[in-house]
């Protein structure tokens, strides 16, 4: 009997430590805002999820395996708390994923990490940090729609997603290195996963970065992605430059796509700057100009401000105005550069946001 107690202890013991090894998390952002735009069209007002950062939620977990080696897991999907509902609708014939943003497993390792399954493409968080307002307005952002390929109606054909845009990829695995002394990179491949051309919806892609702790951070990427039909090459190259002062933070991001068959070319400057005028304060002043040319010519602008006020570490008010501007009248039948922002019909709106944004 005493050496079952003792045995008993003993495996108590072990699991306690295992499960001291492993946790899982659950986590999110939600945020709402009233949205107010002006177009020669009409005006609008709205509630909107996912002003300042998409609101989502998730699952994420690391386990200790030993030996310096780690797996781990990540489940996310969008939440749109305006309506009540998860997940974007993807792919041919569209359907709606719970986990949209992120379905993926790997492990790391002391050579770097690997991980499997549904994830965004590269560029997005070593060009990303760079992003003149961080990310806000993803619905209308250049830089979310054009230069990180998050547009359907140009991008839904290429790239292993089965149409939808092409900011993230399924069925892919992505490598990235560790860190060298600030400096690493990554790489990446989504499998179209169609029988005779290993080519056909396909992704392949490469970043590099430097994050060394200090002021300065850069990032760049480069992609290629086939269309469905393995007839025609998307590629595309982004790079991103950020720089911390005391009181401001400087960023600027450029970025360019080409396709193949029509040599059409559409690129995105951003720059603009952080302002940290109270402990609780933060001002950004972001532009962006868009440009289409090859096989048409068009251009856009948008100028965006946004103050901050953090009532906690987790929950922010914000307020934001902002302009955009298009070279001619939006048809429904052409690429709008200002898309969600410039309505059809208009050629300049103004829009004025404010809303709540929480962290759990």
């Amino acid at each position: 009997m005493k050496k079952s107690i003792i045995a008993l202890a003993l495996f108590g013991a072990g699991m306690t430590q295992a499960h001291a090894q492993s946790n899982v998390t659950i986590y999110g952002i939600i945020d709402a805002g009233v949205t107010y735009v002006n177009n020669d069209s009409g005006n609008r007002t709205s509630v909107e999820a996912g002003q300042m950062q998409v609101s989502r939620w998730g699952f994420k977990g690391v386990e200790d395996l030993g030996g310096g080696v780690k797996a781990r897991f990540g489940l996310e999907g969008t939440l749109l708390n305006d309506t009540g509902g998860a997940g974007v609708a993807t792919g041919t014939p569209s359907s709606t994923s719970l986990f949209d943003r992120e379905a993926t497993v790997g492990l790391i390792t002391n050579y770097g990490s690997i991980d499997i399954g549904r994830q965004n493409i590269l560029g997005v968080q070593s060009v990303g940090m760079a992003d003149p307002m961080g990310l806000a307005f993803a619905a209308t952002s250049p830089n979310v729609l054009f230069s990180a390929l998050n547009n359907s109606a140009v991008y839904g054909a290429f790239g292993s997603n089965n149409g939808g845009t092409a900011l993230r990829e399924n069925n892919s695995i992505r490598y990235v290195s560790p860190n060298f002394k600030g400096v690493g990179f990554a790489l990446m491949r989504g499998f179209g996963e169609q029988p005779g051309d290993v080519h056909k919806s396909a992704y392949e892609g490469v970043s590099a970065f430097y994050h060394g702790g200090g002021p300065l951070s850069v990032g760049g990427a480069y992609a290629r992605l086939k269309n469905n039909l393995g007839t025609d090459r998307l590629t595309s190259h982004a790079f991103g430059i950020k720089y911390i002062f005391p009181v401001v933070v400087l960023k600027s991001t450029y970025s360019e796509n080409r396709l193949d068959s029509s040599r059409r070319k559409i690129s995105v400057f951003g720059v603009g700057a952080d302002f940290l005028v109270a402990p609780a304060v933060t001002l950004t002043a972001a532009f962006y100009n868009t440009k289409r040319s090859g096989d048409a010519n068009d251009k856009s602008q948008q100028l965006i401000g946004i103050a901050k006020y953090a009532f906690s570490k987790r929950t922010s008010g914000y307020v934001s105005i902002g302009r955009a501007t298009t070279d001619t009248v939006v048809t429904a039948t052409q690429i709008n550069l200002a898309q969600g922002f410039v309505a059809v019909g208009s050629d300049k709106a103004n829009r004025a946001t404010t809303g709540v944004i929480h962290y759990f």
